[in-house]
Protein backbone atom coordinates (compact mmCIF):
# COMPACT_ATOMS: atom_id res chain seq x y z
CA UNK A 1 0.00 0.00 0.00
CA UNK A 2 1.44 3.16 -0.63
CA UNK A 3 2.52 5.34 2.03
CA UNK A 4 1.82 8.62 0.42
CA UNK A 5 -1.61 9.53 1.08
CA UNK A 6 -2.42 11.39 -1.70
CA UNK A 7 -1.16 7.99 -3.99
CA UNK A 8 -3.79 6.37 -1.30
CA UNK A 9 -6.33 8.48 -2.53
CA UNK A 10 -5.79 7.37 -6.17
CA UNK A 11 -5.35 4.24 -6.07
CA UNK A 12 -8.73 3.30 -3.81
CA UNK A 13 -10.76 5.81 -6.27
CA UNK A 14 -9.43 4.43 -9.19
CA UNK A 15 -9.88 0.72 -7.56
CA UNK A 16 -13.51 1.33 -6.83
CA UNK A 17 -14.39 3.06 -9.92
CA UNK A 18 -13.19 -0.22 -11.75
CA UNK A 19 -14.84 -2.32 -9.63
CA UNK A 20 -17.90 -0.54 -11.62
CA UNK A 21 -17.37 -2.21 -14.91
CA UNK A 22 -17.79 -5.88 -14.10
CA UNK A 23 -20.61 -5.13 -11.61
CA UNK A 24 -22.57 -3.37 -14.53
CA UNK A 25 -21.47 -6.01 -16.92
CA UNK A 26 -23.37 -8.30 -15.10
CA UNK A 27 -26.50 -5.93 -14.32
CA UNK A 28 -26.74 -5.32 -18.24
CA UNK A 29 -26.36 -9.30 -18.80
CA UNK A 30 -29.04 -10.47 -16.23
CA UNK A 31 -31.68 -7.29 -17.71
CA UNK A 32 -31.13 -9.25 -21.02
CA UNK A 33 -31.82 -12.58 -20.04
CA UNK A 34 -34.51 -12.48 -17.36
CA UNK A 35 -37.69 -12.41 -18.80
CA UNK A 36 -39.93 -10.75 -16.10
CA UNK A 37 -42.80 -13.05 -15.17
CA UNK A 38 -41.65 -16.24 -17.62
CA UNK A 39 -39.69 -18.61 -16.27
CA UNK A 40 -39.26 -20.92 -19.18
CA UNK A 41 -37.84 -18.19 -21.52
CA UNK A 42 -35.84 -16.78 -18.83
CA UNK A 43 -34.29 -20.31 -18.49
CA UNK A 44 -34.07 -20.55 -22.09
CA UNK A 45 -32.20 -17.56 -22.36
CA UNK A 46 -29.80 -18.05 -19.37
CA UNK A 47 -28.84 -22.00 -20.51
CA UNK A 48 -28.47 -20.91 -24.42
CA UNK A 49 -25.82 -18.29 -23.02
CA UNK A 50 -24.19 -20.51 -19.72
CA UNK A 51 -20.61 -19.61 -20.27
CA UNK A 52 -21.50 -16.13 -20.69
CA UNK A 53 -23.63 -16.02 -17.62
CA UNK A 54 -20.50 -17.76 -15.33
CA UNK A 55 -18.54 -15.30 -16.83
CA UNK A 56 -20.56 -11.96 -15.79
CA UNK A 57 -20.76 -14.27 -12.14
CA UNK A 58 -16.92 -14.80 -11.82
CA UNK A 59 -16.56 -10.79 -12.92
CA UNK A 60 -18.91 -9.91 -10.14
CA UNK A 61 -16.76 -11.77 -7.72
CA UNK A 62 -13.79 -9.59 -9.17
CA UNK A 63 -15.73 -5.91 -8.59
CA UNK A 64 -16.61 -6.69 -5.21
CA UNK A 65 -13.54 -7.93 -4.32
CA UNK A 66 -11.39 -4.52 -5.94
CA UNK A 67 -14.32 -2.34 -3.69
CA UNK A 68 -13.16 -4.29 -0.29
CA UNK A 69 -9.68 -3.52 -1.79
CA UNK A 70 -10.31 -0.02 -2.03
CA UNK A 71 -12.33 0.43 0.92
CA UNK A 72 -9.17 -0.81 2.76
CA UNK A 73 -7.37 2.03 1.50
CA UNK A 74 -9.95 4.42 1.82
CA UNK A 75 -10.38 3.56 5.84
CA UNK A 76 -6.00 4.17 5.69
CA UNK A 77 -6.59 7.49 4.33
CA UNK A 78 -9.34 8.50 6.54
CA UNK A 79 -8.81 7.52 9.79
CA UNK A 80 -7.08 10.31 10.80
CA UNK A 81 -10.04 11.84 10.94
CA UNK A 82 -11.47 9.24 13.27
CA UNK A 83 -10.41 6.52 14.20
CA UNK A 84 -14.05 5.05 15.28
CA UNK A 85 -15.98 6.05 12.66
CA UNK A 86 -13.35 4.73 9.82
CA UNK A 87 -13.77 1.74 11.76
CA UNK A 88 -17.51 1.28 11.53
CA UNK A 89 -17.39 2.61 7.52
CA UNK A 90 -15.34 -0.13 7.00
CA UNK A 91 -17.35 -2.72 9.10
CA UNK A 92 -20.48 -1.51 7.24
CA UNK A 93 -18.87 -1.87 3.73
CA UNK A 94 -17.81 -5.34 4.84
CA UNK A 95 -21.41 -6.18 5.46
CA UNK A 96 -22.72 -4.83 2.33
CA UNK A 97 -19.97 -6.70 0.36
CA UNK A 98 -20.65 -10.18 1.76
CA UNK A 99 -24.26 -10.14 1.26
CA UNK A 100 -23.32 -9.04 -2.32
CA UNK A 101 -21.14 -11.82 -2.31
CA UNK A 102 -23.38 -14.67 -1.56
CA UNK A 103 -25.32 -13.90 -4.45
CA UNK A 104 -22.96 -15.68 -6.48
CA UNK A 105 -24.23 -18.90 -4.90
CA UNK A 106 -27.61 -17.73 -5.32
CA UNK A 107 -27.11 -17.49 -8.69
CA UNK A 108 -25.47 -20.99 -9.36
CA UNK A 109 -28.10 -22.54 -7.33
CA UNK A 110 -30.69 -20.91 -9.96
CA UNK A 111 -28.49 -21.99 -12.87
CA UNK A 112 -28.71 -25.82 -10.97
CA UNK A 113 -32.08 -25.67 -10.90
CA UNK A 114 -32.53 -24.37 -14.51
CA UNK A 115 -30.63 -26.73 -15.86
CA UNK A 116 -32.25 -29.80 -14.03
CA UNK A 117 -31.15 -33.02 -13.91
CA UNK A 118 -30.50 -36.44 -12.14
CA UNK A 119 -30.61 -35.14 -8.81
CA UNK A 120 -33.89 -33.11 -10.33
CA UNK A 121 -35.81 -36.03 -11.77
CA UNK A 122 -38.69 -35.68 -8.99
CA UNK A 123 -39.57 -32.44 -10.08
CA UNK A 124 -41.22 -31.51 -13.56
CA UNK A 125 -38.80 -28.84 -15.80
CA UNK A 126 -41.71 -25.90 -15.46
CA UNK A 127 -41.14 -26.41 -11.36
CA UNK A 128 -37.41 -26.41 -11.41
CA UNK A 129 -37.82 -23.36 -14.05
CA UNK A 130 -40.18 -21.67 -11.28
CA UNK A 131 -37.38 -22.52 -8.37
CA UNK A 132 -34.27 -21.04 -10.56
CA UNK A 133 -36.22 -18.03 -11.36
CA UNK A 134 -37.64 -17.97 -7.74
CA UNK A 135 -33.40 -17.93 -6.98
CA UNK A 136 -32.59 -15.53 -9.27
CA UNK A 137 -35.54 -12.77 -8.13
CA UNK A 138 -33.92 -13.73 -4.54
CA UNK A 139 -30.63 -11.66 -6.22
CA UNK A 140 -32.39 -8.54 -6.77
CA UNK A 141 -34.01 -8.56 -2.74
CA UNK A 142 -30.26 -9.52 -1.61
CA UNK A 143 -28.47 -6.74 -3.34
CA UNK A 144 -31.28 -4.45 -1.78
CA UNK A 145 -30.32 -5.31 1.65
CA UNK A 146 -26.69 -4.85 0.77
CA UNK A 147 -28.20 -1.29 0.00
CA UNK A 148 -29.15 -0.84 3.35
CA UNK A 149 -25.28 -1.76 4.81
CA UNK A 150 -23.55 0.54 1.57
CA UNK A 151 -25.92 3.56 2.83
CA UNK A 152 -24.44 3.52 6.32
CA UNK A 153 -21.11 3.28 4.50
CA UNK A 154 -21.53 6.27 2.72
CA UNK A 155 -22.99 8.24 5.21
CA UNK A 156 -19.68 7.40 7.58
CA UNK A 157 -17.79 8.52 4.73
CA UNK A 158 -19.58 12.01 4.43
CA UNK A 159 -19.09 12.30 7.95
CA UNK A 160 -15.23 11.68 8.11
CA UNK A 161 -14.74 13.99 4.87
CA UNK A 162 -16.47 16.62 6.63
CA UNK A 163 -14.33 16.44 9.39
CA UNK A 164 -10.75 15.47 7.75
CA UNK A 165 -10.00 19.01 7.19
CA UNK A 166 -7.83 17.44 4.34
CA UNK A 167 -10.72 17.17 1.72
CA UNK A 168 -13.09 19.41 0.62
CA UNK A 169 -16.14 19.73 3.25
CA UNK A 170 -18.67 19.81 0.45
CA UNK A 171 -18.36 16.18 -0.14
CA UNK A 172 -19.19 15.21 3.40
CA UNK A 173 -23.24 16.35 2.83
CA UNK A 174 -23.20 15.02 -0.84
CA UNK A 175 -22.00 12.05 0.69
CA UNK A 176 -24.73 11.77 2.88
CA UNK A 177 -27.03 12.44 0.35
CA UNK A 178 -25.52 9.45 -1.49
CA UNK A 179 -26.08 6.78 1.50
CA UNK A 180 -29.31 8.22 1.93
CA UNK A 181 -30.20 7.24 -1.38
CA UNK A 182 -29.42 3.69 -0.46
CA UNK A 183 -30.72 3.55 2.97
CA UNK A 184 -34.04 4.48 1.02
CA UNK A 185 -33.61 2.02 -1.75
CA UNK A 186 -33.23 -0.74 0.45
CA UNK A 187 -35.57 0.09 2.90
CA UNK A 188 -38.09 1.08 0.71
CA UNK A 189 -37.62 -2.59 -0.82
CA UNK A 190 -38.31 -3.79 2.58
CA UNK A 191 -41.35 -2.10 3.46
CA UNK A 192 -43.21 -0.71 0.71
CA UNK A 193 -41.92 -2.54 -2.68
CA UNK A 194 -44.50 -0.04 -4.96
CA UNK A 195 -42.30 3.13 -3.70
CA UNK A 196 -39.04 1.51 -4.42
CA UNK A 197 -40.30 0.69 -7.97
CA UNK A 198 -41.13 4.27 -8.36
CA UNK A 199 -38.16 5.75 -6.72
CA UNK A 200 -35.93 3.41 -9.08
CA UNK A 201 -33.44 4.04 -11.13
CA UNK A 202 -33.20 7.92 -9.50
CA UNK A 203 -32.82 6.37 -6.37
CA UNK A 204 -30.10 5.37 -5.66
CA UNK A 205 -28.46 5.58 -9.11
CA UNK A 206 -28.81 9.55 -9.04
CA UNK A 207 -28.03 9.97 -5.80
CA UNK A 208 -25.12 8.04 -6.02
CA UNK A 209 -24.02 10.29 -9.64
CA UNK A 210 -24.30 13.31 -6.58
CA UNK A 211 -22.38 11.77 -4.23
CA UNK A 212 -19.63 9.09 -5.20
CA UNK A 213 -18.76 9.75 -8.58
CA UNK A 214 -17.57 13.52 -7.87
CA UNK A 215 -16.09 12.47 -4.84
CA UNK A 216 -14.12 9.86 -6.18
CA UNK A 217 -12.62 11.84 -8.98
CA UNK A 218 -11.67 14.07 -6.49
CA UNK A 219 -9.73 11.85 -5.27
CA UNK A 220 -7.87 10.86 -8.60
CA UNK A 221 -7.25 14.20 -10.11
CA UNK A 222 -6.65 16.17 -6.80
CA UNK A 223 -6.03 13.73 -3.96
CA UNK A 224 -5.77 15.22 -0.30
CA UNK A 225 -3.92 17.99 1.35
CA UNK A 226 -1.19 16.45 2.35
CA UNK A 227 0.35 18.61 5.02
CA UNK A 228 -3.31 18.74 6.90
CA UNK A 229 -3.64 15.38 6.20
CA UNK A 230 -0.13 14.39 7.76
CA UNK A 231 -0.72 16.95 10.56
CA UNK A 232 -3.92 15.09 11.84
CA UNK A 233 -2.55 11.52 11.45
CA UNK A 234 0.50 13.06 13.97
CA UNK A 235 -2.17 14.22 16.44
CA UNK A 236 -4.07 10.68 16.83
CA UNK A 237 -0.56 9.09 17.88
CA UNK A 238 -0.26 11.79 20.44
Amino acid sequence: MPANPRSRARLAASMYLLSGIPAGFYVYLASKLTVRGDPARTAANILGSESLFRFSLAGDLVGISLVLASVVVLYRLLKPASKDLALMMLCFCLMGSALQALNSLVDLSALAFLKGGPALSAWTPAQSQDLGYAFLRMHGLTYNLALVFFGFYSVMVGALVFRSGFLPAVFGPLLVVDGLGYLTAGLSMVMAPTLAARLSPMIPMGTALIGELPFMLWLIFKGVDEQRWHERAANQTV
